[in-house]
């Protein structure tokens, strides 16, 4: 993901996958997991976008 800069919902979703949650547990597991890495994400992608992963920030 760090060196093409896209970040792939479906591998965050595939991830998540084996908890065998409903959609809403997932979708807020999700979210918690996402609040966490997007600071570290942008940090390690030293400036540049990521696509995609403005769909998790606020």
């Amino acid at each position: 993901m760090l060196r093409r800069h896209i970040f792939d919902a479906e591998a965050l979703s595939e991830l998540m996958a084996p908890l065998d949650l409903g959609w809403k547990a997932r979708t807020q597991k999700e979210l918690a997991l996402m609040e966490e890495l997007t600071p570290l994400l942008h940090k390690l992608a030293q400036g540049r976008d990521i696509s995609g992963l403005s769909v998790y920030e606020q």
